[in-house]
């Protein structure tokens, strides 16, 4: 609750700024703002495209607020992105009348300036004062050091670190509390399993009952902050209680419409470039453009994916292994130089348009794993099968989080943003995903 107030703080303050920058720009330009009724219309619209070119370059992104020269970096991508954005909108569009030429720069200008200050003033006042939480964390378990030492590396997203009770237990860097009624005032507690049940601390907390307190259990507010589902909470109860896929199927159906409409604008970029991209890989190795292999999908299927070839063929099979499956690390020897290029761009996943109008993957969703992959991590993690109840997608919330997940560890790190993914799953979080998926390939970070 308290990231998303964060976010759309930020928004309105954004926004505020940008109007002001109009308003600044007339008076600037003309001396008067006499023609302001008929510029706002349509630099409203452009005001909106604002907001969403800095979704799109991380100016949203709450956990990396910080005043340092990356903040101020991208607020200038962003204007420079939007400027162009309206000279295009105001020159090309024959049905929107008004054409404010100087107006629109200077709007960006000054309103970029403004947004500026504005994120200034909220770093260092807003995010670590006033719209903070203080939080209270009882029992000290590894995914409670592990968020006590997030969010004290983190104080724009507004949680302060009160103290940890423990009977036991004790903790650096925060104050630690052996008897509850000695911990002062508080507005989250957060509970680990093994104390839900002391008696002792539940008494204390019925006192605050009136002093309007809420208590969570560390599953959720671990959830909620790191944006993942912890290992711990996993059970069959767990997944009972939590994936009600029966509440999601009109959600699921109305989504093969985005599937459609990706599947398109795919077509219309895999068409045109394909006959450069084919001369580019077979000049730079050789091979076949494509390369194909089996991949887990929903319910457990099979299917083949496709994708441009990015790696050097070692194997008669077309492949670039030479001792049996083996996954993709960073700084892979064995990707070519064209490889690299297509990888970061993600062009090399456009083939996969193919498995999306098969009904085989969607746009958003957890990427299909090989099904040596899957046996292999299955008998390691009994719920991994779980991550099948959905389609198999082209971009995902686990691979926004990083790049490769090459070993075991890592691999279960990967299932619960998978599963976090299925469990929230919805419109709003699939616009999250898809907006700074195009972040990655603006910003050449993909694997």
């Amino acid at each position: 609750m308290i990231y998303r107030l964060k976010q759309f703080t930020l928004l309105g303050g954004d926004l505020v700024c940008l109007y002001l920058g109009l308003f600044g720009a007339l008076i600037l330009r003309q001396g008067h703002t006499e023609n302001l009724i008929s510029v706002l219309s349509p630099m409203t619209w452009l005001f909106l495209a604002a907001i969403v070119i800095m979704f799109i370059t991380g100016l949203y992104d709450v956990t990396r607020l910080k005043n340092k020269t990356e903040m101020y970096g991208k607020l200038i991508l962003a204007c420079i992105i939007w400027v162009i954005a309206g000279v295009i909108f105001f020159y090309f569009n024959i049905k929107t009348a008004a054409s404010p030429k100087t107006i629109l720069a200077l709007t960006g200008l000054i309103g970029f300036v403004f947004i500026a200050v504005w994120r200034t003033a909220y770093n260092n006042l807003l995010s670590t004062s006033i719209l903070k939480a203080r939080v209270v964390f009882a029992g000290i378990t590894p995914e409670s050091k592990e968020i006590v030492e997030f969010l004290l590396n983190r104080p724009q997203l507004g949680y302060k670190i009160v103290g940890i009770f423990d009977p036991i237990l004790t903790l650096p860097k925060v104050e630690n509390f052996s008897n509850p009624e000695n911990i002062p005032g508080f507005d989250i507690m957060v509970i680990a399993p093994e104390l839900e049940t002391n008696q002792t601390l539940i008494k204390n907390l019925y006192k605050n009952l009136f002093r309007r307190t809420q208590v969570e259990t560390l599953a959720k507010f671990y959830e909620k902050i790191m944006k993942r589902v912890p290992p711990f909470a996993l059970s069959e109860t767990w997944f009972l209680a939590n994936l009600e896929e029966q509440n999601k199927k009109i959600y699921d159906r109305a989504k093969l419409i985005l599937d459609y409409i990706a599947a398109i604008a795919m077509s219309a970029i895999f068409f045109p470039t394909f006959p450069i991209f084919a001369l580019l890989i077979k000049l730079s190795s050789k091979g076949p453009i494509f390369y194909s292999h089996f991949r887990v999908g929903r319910d457990g299927g099979l299917f083949k994916i496709y994708k441009y070839r990015s790696m050097r063929v070692l194997n008669t099979d077309g492949s670039a292994e030479t001792n049996g499956p083996q996954y993709a690390a960073e700084k892979d020897d064995r990707i070519t130089f064209i490889g690299k290029f297509i990888r970061v761009t993600r062009i090399d996943e456009l083939p996969q348009l193919i498995n999306i109008f098969r009904g085989e993957m969607t746009l958003i969703g957890p990427r299909p794993e090989r099904p040596e992959f899957v046996k292999k991590l299955t008998e390691l993690m009994p719920f991994y099968a779980v991550r099948h109840l959905v389609k198999p997608g082209i971009t995902g919330w686990a691979q926004l989080q990083r790049n490769y997940y090459g070993t075991v560890d890592e691999n279960l790190r990967k299932l619960e943003y998978d599963l976090y993914y299925i469990k929230n799953r919805g419109p709003l979080l699939d616009l999250a995903i898809i907006l700074r998926t195009i972040n990655i390939i603006l910003g050449l970070k993909g694997r």
